[in-house]
């Protein structure tokens, strides 16, 4: 397609191909995918498997993506499963599990045919989105794990639309990886129209792929992300790879994203306002996913890698892989120059009142939090909390107490550089139990520092302490204040409305209403006598004083109980990180190290 923003010198040379009805080329394993219906929700997928081994063999779909913990079991969407040998003759598939298909007798070459529902988020009539681990089955080698060796992908779709994606395309349609693994972390979007821009920075193209961009100015665009990438790139001392792609969807909602080894996905909100939070999120999202490119998909737990797609794969260092990525997105935001440094303490602030607004804080670590992602309690309101949320303010406190022991000779960047020379992909990861703290550690020690961070890690990462945000702000001359709002009197519960029905929807077992005995699920009837109306329920508690006695009319499953409660003031409290006028020059040149750019100007 033509090019409408080559006036930038954005030169769109995305591996792109119009697409056409390729063969698939002759290899271990080679897909086709067609979509014949583009509003019908389906691919329809064909694997060819040559030399196939033994008198049998299985394929199976992955339960979960790489980056998403969480079971989405695709295997539920697979429909008319059946498989034939090279000469078209049928063959036994009979399935054996949730996930797994087992086909005898094994032939010299087996096809297998079947479609797979993706849903309207992944296709329609303008575009479609193959992730791989949704649609793309794959050969059992050595149990449980993936059988070895190249593949392709041939995608028939409709003419004269573009594609992108990370994989090395060979022919129009028409990719190939040296592995399964790769060819399902490389989403391939295709669609009717895709704004394509292209840079280069330390080394390695990068293409970015816009649908639905809506009013967006390209070269403020690709400028703030090509500042993200470079200074990440300088920070980690280059990038490992030659060519990566941003697949890019705007739409009418937040979004988010999903990061893959050579390329990312984000969705995000169409903007006009570059100052709004909602852009602060944007810049946020795009240094966040692009950091995983060395933390999580080549940094990782021993766990996760080689990849074991039949289940949950659990570890206790998502806070490490997520909650420091999060980290990381915030300071390079603000090293790229994108945000002052006053709106770097403001996000935070941010991120410190969400983590102290969780009552779970007081009940579940971040390594429980990061074991147990793949599963949600039934209590979570009271019990959870986010390893995105407290990793990045652990890795926010160990990135600070690093700078105070070595007197600013170490720092958590470099142990990101160590765990990248050391464990980055193709080696293994590191040791499930200790193994980054005893990073953390030896980068400490060979810098002239205590080494000794055990009781940081028992108390905030294995153990429930309350952070404490001092002692690790004053070491670059920070400090957190606090301010709490005018008390209010409430019940000391969470409310929603359904259906102009105010229902209890979260008790925290403290407060007034926790030890009066309402329930979660309680719907509130009548207040004093009088109705409960949403619009006026708020108004009406203020006019009472904190320990009034009120009574409460709930309907309880098929009951109505009365329920007394003595009203409580709560205050709501603000957070803000300001710098200390008194801050010693150590403390002021520990954090000009700490928010100096790694590239210069």
């Amino acid at each position: 397609m033509t090019n409408r923003f080559s006036r930038l010198g954005l030169v769109a040379t995305v591996a792109i191909w119009v697409a056409s009805s390729p063969p698939a080329a002759a290899q271990d394993v080679a897909y086709t995918v067609a979509m014949p219906h583009l509003t019908g929700g389906l691919l329809h997928v064909t694997m060819e498997i040559d030399d196939a081994p033994g008198d049998t063999i299985d394929v199976a779909m992955p339960a979960w993506s790489p980056g998403g913990y969480g079971l989405h079991w695709a295997s539920k969407n697979v429909q008319e499963l059946r498989a034939e040998d090279g000469d078209g003759q049928p063959l036994d598939a009979v399935q054996v599990d949730t996930s797994r298909w087992r086909i005898r007798p094994a032939a010299p070459t087996v096809r297998v045919h079947y479609k797979v529902y993706v849903g309207p988020r992944s296709m329609d009539d303008s575009f479609v989105r193959i992730s791989g681990t949704r649609s793309l089955m794959y050969v059992v080698g050595d149990p449980p794990y993936p059988a070895t060796g190249p593949v392709t992908i041939a995608v028939d779709a409709p003419a004269e639309w573009t594609f992108a994606t990370g994989l090395t395309a060979t022919g129009p349609g028409v990719f190939t990886a040296p592995d399964y693994d790769t060819l399902i972390d490389s989403p391939i979007d295709v669609a009717e129209q895709l704004d394509l821009l292209t840079f280069d920075d330390h080394g390695a193209r990068y293409e970015v792929a816009i649908r639905n961009p809506h009013g967006y100015d390209p070269e403020h665009f690709i400028g703030e992300i090509k500042a993200i990438v470079a200074e990440q790139a300088e920070m980690m001392g280059g990038v490992p790879f030659d060519r990566y792609v941003f697949l890019l969807t705007g739409q009418n909602r937040r979004g988010g994203g999903l990061e893959h080894l050579n390329s990312t996905t984000i969705s995000f909100k169409r903007y006009d306002d570059l100052d709004s939070a909602d852009y602060h999120r944007l810049q946020f999202l795009f240094a966040h996913e692009f950091f995983h490119l060395w933390n999580v998909k080549r940094i990782r737990p021993e766990i996760l890698g080689p990849f074991d797609y039949s289940g949950a794969q659990h570890t206790r260092n998502l806070y490490v892989s997520e909650g420091m990525s999060d980290y990381y997105g915030y300071l390079s935001v603000t090293r790229a120059g994108l945000w002052t440094r006053p709106e770097f303490y403001a996000e935070l602030a941010k991120v410190i009142d969400t983590l102290q607004s969780a009552p779970g804080r007081l009940v579940t670590s971040v390594e429980s939090a990061s074991w147990n992602a793949w599963t949600r309690s039934d209590n979570s309101a009271h019990t959870g909390i986010s390893y995105y949320i407290k990793g990045s303010l652990v890795g926010l406190l160990i990135d600070l107490e690093m700078r105070e022991r070595t007197d600013g000779r170490a720092s958590l960047d470099d142990v990101f550089r160590y765990l990248m020379a050391e464990h980055g992909l193709p080696k293994p990861g590191f040791a499930e139990d200790g193994g980054f703290q005893a990073a953390v550690e030896l980068i400490t020690a060979e810098a002239g520092g205590d080494r000794d961070f055990s009781e940081l890690f028992e108390r905030y990462v294995s153990g429930i302490e309350e952070l404490d945000y001092n002692a690790a702000l004053q070491h670059v001359g920070l400090r957190l204040e606090t301010d709490r709002g005018q008390p209010r009197r409430s019940l000391g519960v969470s409310m929603a409305v359904d259906a102009d029905r105010l229902v209890v929807s979260a008790i925290p077992p403290t407060g007034a209403g926790y030890n009066a005995g309402l329930m979660a699920g309680d719907v509130i009837l009548m207040l004093d006598g009088d109705r409960a109306v949403p619009s006026t329920f708020e108004a009406r508690l203020q006019a009472k004083a904190a320990g009034d006695p009120i009574e409460l009319l709930v309907a309880r499953g098929d009951r109505v109980v009365t329920v007394p409660v003595r009203l409580q003031n709560d205050r709501a409290t603000t957070y803000r990180i300001v710098e200390m006028p008194n801050a010693t020059d150590r403390a002021v040149s520990l954090r000009e190290a700490w928010l100096t750019p790694y590239m210069t100007p």
